[in-house]
């Protein structure tokens, strides 16, 4: 799992997919079984991404946190072991990912992130277990239409890029 996967689009899908299986239980395990402390935690991490966000530094070393800190409420140390493994890969929106573009740390793109986490929050924060599988299920698969917007566009500008050329 430590292994080097190189900066393809394909295989951030891939690491989101295993991220999926992981997770989405563990949001709604979290939501039952964090103490006072680890939601503290789980709302810090939260709020030190909106910190970066408006200083417009890097977000991702925040949503690492976050969503490591949603495995470490589950209180079943290999959720946040398997995090850990996939380091770096797990968030593409920081300069030091495999996968980071300028896109992935515009704004527009981070903020979209952090309404996503607010529903991971407030569901945890509440105790809804499923509300809280449902609004990780939700943000995982909106990262996923964002790789396949991605490689949509480049594939239309490959397209944009050759009508213009000369035909022999």
């Amino acid at each position: 799992i430590s292994m080097d996967v190189g900066n393809k689009i394909s295989q951030a899908l891939n690491v989101l997919e295993v991220r999926m299986g992981i997770e989405i239980e563990s949001a709604g395990l979290a939501a039952t079984r964090r103490n006072v402390a680890q939601e503290a935690r789980i709302q810090e991490a939260f709020f030190e991404f909106e910190r970066m966000l408006q200083l417009g530094e890097p977000t991702g070393k925040a949503d690492f946190a976050f969503h490591r800190e949603i495995a470490s409420a589950t209180n079943n140390p290999f959720y946040v072991e398997i995090l850990d493994a996939l380091g770096d890969r797990t968030i593409p929106c920081d300069r030091t990912s495999p996968w980071y573009s300028v896109e992935v740390l515009s704004p527009e793109y981070l903020t979209g992130l952090q309404r996503e986490h607010l529903l991971i929050l407030k569901a945890i924060s509440a105790g809804d277990a499923q509300g809280a599988r449902d609004a990780m299920r939700a943000h995982l698969l909106a990262a996923q239409a964002r790789y396949g917007y991605r490689l949509t566009t480049q594939q239309e500008d490959y397209i944009y890029g050759h009508e213009a050329e000369p035909t022999d």
